[in-house]
This record gives C-alpha cells, structure tokens and sequence, in this order.
C-alpha cells in the first residue's frame, strides 16, 4: 500500500479506517519483530551503555518532527 493510497483517501470513506488499520498492524508486527530479533544482538554487540547516547539523540529529534506526518518534506523535493 503506498502512502498516497490514503492521501487520497478521504477519512470519511469507509476504506480508510480498514486501510488504516492494515496499516498499523504491518508497523506493529515489524516493531516487534525488531525488537525480539535485531535489538538483543544490538545490545549484545554494542553494549547499553553505547545505546544511551543515540537512545536520546532520537529523543531530542522526536522533539521537533511535525505532528502531522504529511508534513514532512518528500523525499523527492
């Protein structure tokens, strides 16, 4: 499903809420798969401590990302 499927969706149609749905349980199963398989070896690899220092670096980032994710730039500007 690409991202301007449900661009041009309109939140009123009744596709939406399904796509939508489909949608957040991709990004659901991948996070925890991430986090069951790739993050343990991560930590292994890296050790916590060197995980603090990107761990807030993304925490200050999250900061300042627009909350509506159509806002951000394309890739392709």
């Amino acid at each position: 499903m690409g991202g301007s499927e449900l661009e041009d969706l309109d939140p009123a149609d009744e596709r939406f809420d399904a796509k939508m749905t489909v949608l957040m349980e991709n990004v659901r199963h991948h996070v925890e798969e991430e986090e069951k398989e790739w993050f343990p070896d991560v930590r292994k690899t890296m050790g916590r401590n060197r995980l603090v220092e990107p761990g807030e670096q993304m925490a200050a980032a999250k900061k300042k990302v627009p909350g509506d994710p159509l806002d951000v730039p394309s890739a392709d500007a």
